[in-house]
């Protein structure tokens, strides 16, 4: 008999599911890799209000196997539409925030789109390649109170 495959999928954010999203965004890990800071419960939850209440931000939470592992967003900054994700450590370099993508750009038919991405996030760039994405440019990102100083690849997809 053979088991069943691993499912992946889009849902909406759920209240519920920000304790997930919350936790995630704490590993000083992936916080390394993206280049952010964390933020505290109060600002993280404020944040998330401002998502869920805009109705011009597509937000999804990734579902693995049923479980919440992750978020996904596009959205607008300076008039161009953005997108950005994040996965529970636990789950890197399974495929989730490569399907999780694919499956947002089918959602999201809007183009160009753009991902910004520090360049040591070998594993985020991967995501975006594999999806399409073309590096159109480097830049030097200067340290704010949310990000740290990086070199940021900015990625296109038409």
């Amino acid at each position: 008999m053979r088991d069943n495959p691993d499912t992946i999928d889009l849902v909406e954010v759920h209240q519920s599911h920000l304790d997930v999203f919350f936790q995630n965004q704490q590993d000083p890990e992936a916080n390394e890799l993206a280049k952010v800071f964390p933020r505290d419960r109060d600002d993280f939850d404020a944040h998330w209000l401002r998502i869920m209440s805009n109705p011009e931000v597509i937000a999804r939470s990734i579902m693995f196997n049923g479980e919440v592992v992750g978020n996904i967003n596009a959205f607008d900054v300076d008039d161009e539409l953005n997108v950005g994700y994040w996965i529970t450590k636990s789950h890197w370099g399974k495929g989730i925030a490569t399907k999780a993508l694919s499956d947002l750009l089918q959602i999201v038919q809007i183009r160009p789109i753009i991902a910004r991405v520090a360049m040591n996030n070998t594993g985020s760039i991967r995501v975006l390649e594999t999806n399409g994405f073309v590096k159109t440019t480097e830049v030097d990102s200067p340290a704010t109170d949310r990000y740290a100083a990086c070199l940021e690849g900015v990625y296109r997809l038409e």
